[in-house]
């Protein structure tokens, strides 16, 4: 059963909104994109439970309301027990005591709680660790979703993970929409600590994706989201369609805990799972969206992985590695960096990699450096990596 996007959500390190986010990522100021957004509703978090869900309330709404599901108030036209949600967070939650409230079922409060821990949050004091699961019933109660219910942990590979999920709830006819994303507000310290001691952060507070001074990464925060309907559904109300979702695959590179191995095998063949699955040919995809840590080792592979999946036809490829804009989102990589290459595809545009200045020799391929360009194309993949060795594809064409 073919799968369609008919709505997208974003919020970004680049800004609130699939438009804002879009505008300031063709346009980049990459020095002055990479910190945590303000609040919009005070709550006082800029990591935590309490900002996850401002960033997924804010960016489902964007998304419901842009597939013409979503009135303000209540789901319109369509039965919500044929609607499944898969809004994940990919590691558990800091919620400090201050921060709890009575229990609030239609706004996902009162769920239960890991044990509470003695590392303090952002303000000092005590708090509690929410399980990521967390996140998924709030967007599920807020907005009356009876369906398929799931959270996916996958690191930094969980929205693309999602997605996948969502669309094949959708051709197993187990649901006629699916919400499905990610969300990953500013780290805890706790795990931000874990990033600096493998040393994976950028030494300049840079994130320089497949340049030769790369030195790692840096946060941002986000949750993008996509609305997943199957083809007859969008067809039935006549849905504006942004893309098709072509095809998917999903791995895994169980080569250590946090590195991949060297050769990119296991990647490339995720890549050419999804292209068949497609129906695609190597010589038919243009626009690759990367992952793009901006870690030394990553990015070797990922160039690796891209040159024995398309062989000959790499050298055609028009990248982009658009953490150098946002920063890592980690969890909310993929469903974000998902979201951008449909605008990619539906604006005809190639994004930069808007920090790259001085190529790797071992990177030789266009990573579109520094400005975007128009172009025109019909397909494009994203590709998601994680600790752990997950690993997604997502392929998406031009609506028929």
């Amino acid at each position: 059963m073919p799968v369609v996007v008919s709505g997208i959500g974003l919020c970004t390190s680049l800004g609130f909104d699939v438009e804002t986010s879009w505008d300031n990522l063709i346009r980049p100021s990459p020095l002055a994109a990479l910190g945590p957004l303000p609040s919009e509703r005070g709550e006082g978090n800029s990591c935590g439970y309490g900002r996850a869900k401002e960033l997924a309330d804010k960016a489902a709404i964007e998304a419901l309301t842009d597939a013409g599901l979503w009135d303000g108030e209540i789901l319109q036209g369509l039965d919500p027990e044929r609607i499944g949600c898969t809004f994940s967070a990919s590691k558990p939650l800091w919620q400090p005591s201050s921060g709890l409230r009575p229990p609030s079922p239609e706004m996902g409060e009162g769920l239960p709680m890991l044990s509470p821990s003695p590392f303090s949050g952002e303000g000092g004091g005590e708090g509690t660790w929410v399980p990521p699961d967390a996140i998924n019933d709030f967007v599920s109660n807020r907005f009356g979703l009876a369906g398929e219910r799931r959270n996916v942990i996958a690191a930094c590979a969980t929205g693309a993970y999602s997605i996948a999920l969502g669309a094949s709830w959708i051709e197993q006819g187990l649901c006629d929409v699916v919400i499905a994303g990610s969300v990953e507000p500013q780290p805890h310290p706790l795990i931000e600590a874990g990033f600096q001691r493998m040393g994976v952060i950028s030494t300049e507070g840079i994130t320089r994706p497949f340049d030769k001074r790369r030195s790692g990464f840096t946060f941002g925060e986000g949750a993008g989201v996509v609305v997943l309907e199957s083809e007859e559904s969008a067809q039935r109300r006549r849905a504006k369609v942004h893309v098709r979702l072509a095809g998917w695959a999903l791995g895994a590179d169980a080569h250590s805990a946090v590195a991949f191995n060297s050769n990119g095998r296991r990647v490339a063949d995720v890549i050419s799972k999804a292209l068949l699955r497609a129906k695609i040919e190597t010589s038919q995809l243009s626009h690759v969206h990367a992952h793009g840590t901006a870690t030394q080792l990553n990015d070797r592979i990922e160039t690796q992985a891209l040159l024995k999946a398309f062989g000959r036809q790499a050298d055609k490829l028009m990248i982009s590695a658009t953490k150098a804009s946002t920063g890592h989102l980690l969890g909310a990589s993929g469903s974000v960096e998902f979201v951008l290459m449909v605008m990619s595809l539906w604006r005809q545009f190639i994004p930069p990699t808007a920090t790259l200045e001085e190529p790797d020799p071992e990177c030789p391929l266009d990573y579109t450096p520094q400005n975007g360009h128009p172009a025109a194309f019909e397909n494009a993949l994203s590709l998601s990596f994680g600790f752990g060795g997950p690993i997604g594809a997502l392929v998406v064409s031009i609506p028929l």
